[in-house]
C-alpha cells in the first residue's frame, strides 16, 4: 500500500491541505501520522477536521496535543509552545477535544511502529542521533519505525559496522530511500513537520511510504507562508511564530 506519511502539522492548515492536495494526487491508500496535530499555529478546529475525515488514517499524538488536553504539563514548554497551548485549549471545538484525547503517543501495527518522538519515550525524546536511535532498538516491536517530534526529514538504520551501531541520514526532497529487503530491517524515518519546518527550508515536508516496494520519499511542498503568518498575527499569538515560518526555523 502507498501511504502518506505526515507530522508536526501544529495547526498550519494552509500547509495540511498543500499536503492533503498532494497526497490525494498520488492516490495514498492511507495515511501515517505522527502526532503534533495541534500547537503553535492558528487554526486547530480545521486541523482536526481535517484529519479526522481521512479514510485508512492511522495517527497519534505528540506533547503539544497532550498538552493542549491537559494531559502534559505546560510549563515543560517554552514560553511561545506555552502562550499557543493556552491559546489553543480555549478554543478546542468538544468534538476537537473528544478526538486528541482518545489518541495515544505510539502505535504498534502488525507492519509497522508509529512513535512521536521514540518507542521508549513516545511523547516527548528528541531523537536525533545514531546513539538514540540504537538505544531505542528493544522497544520496537515491528519495522519499519515513523516518527516526527524534530520537525526534519531523516532517514535512521542500523548498521553494525557503525560506530553506535547505527547511522542517521538527513533526506533531501525527492530523495528515494529503499529497505532492506533482507538482512536488518531496523530502520526509521522522519518524514518532516508540515506545518513548522525547522530545516532553513519553508516547505511543508512530508513523505509517501509504499509498503510493497519497500521505499521511502520525502516531498517538500510550497504553501501560502504569509496567508498562515497573517492568521497568527490576528489570532495575537506570539510574533515568533509567525515570523519562524518564513525562515523555516
Amino acid at each position: 500500500m502507498l501511504y502518506g506519511v505526515f507530522s508536526d502539522v501544529h495547526s498550519n492548515v494552509e500547509a495540511l491541505d498543500a499536503v492533503l492536495g498532494f497526497f490525494e494526487d498520488m492516490e495514498v491508500g492511507g495515511y501515517l501520522c505522527c502526532g503534533d496535530l495541534v500547537g503553535y499555529g492558528p487554526q486547530p478546529n480545521e486541523v482536526l477536521d481535517r484529519i479526522r475525515s481521512l479514510k485508512n488514517a492511522h495517527v497519534i499524538c505528540g506533547n503539544h496535543d497532550l498538552a493542549v488536553v491537559e494531559r502534559m504539563d505546560v510549563d515543560w514548554f517554552n514560553p511561545y509552545a506555552r502562550a499557543a497551548a493556552l491559546w489553543t485549549r480555549q478554543r478546542l471545538s468538544p468534538e476537537s477535544r473528544g478526538y486528541l484525547e482518545g489518541l495515544r503517543a505510539r502505535l504498534d501495527a502488525e507492519e509497522f511502529t508509529l512513535a512521536h518522538g521514540t518507542p521508549r519515550r513516545p511523547p516527548d525524546e528528541y531523537m536525533l542521533s545514531a546513539a538514540q536511535f540504537s538505544d531505542n532498538f528493544e522497544s520496537v516491536k515491528r519495522w519499519p519505525l515513523f516518527v516526527g517530534h524534530t520537525h526534519m526529514p531523516l532517514w535512521f538504520r542500523a548498521d553494525a559496522a557503525a560506530k553506535h551501531g547505527a547511522e542517521v541520514t538527513f533526506l533531501e526532497h525527492n530523495q528515494l530511500v529503499s529497505l532492506p529487503k533482507e538482512g536488518d530491517s531496523r530502520v526509521a524515518f522522519n518524514p518532516g513537520s508540515v506545518g513548522q519546518p525547522r530545516d532553513h527550508d519553508n516547505r511543508a515536508s512530508c513523505a509517501l511510504y509504499d509498503s510493497a516496494a519497500r521505499t521511502f520519499r520525502v516531498a517538500r511542498l510550497e504553501y501560502d507562508v504569509e496567508a498562515t503568518q497573517a492568521k497568527i498575527r490576528a489570532a495575537d499569538l506570539p510574533e515568533f511564530l509567525a515570523l519562524r515560518l518564513a525562515f523555516g526555523q
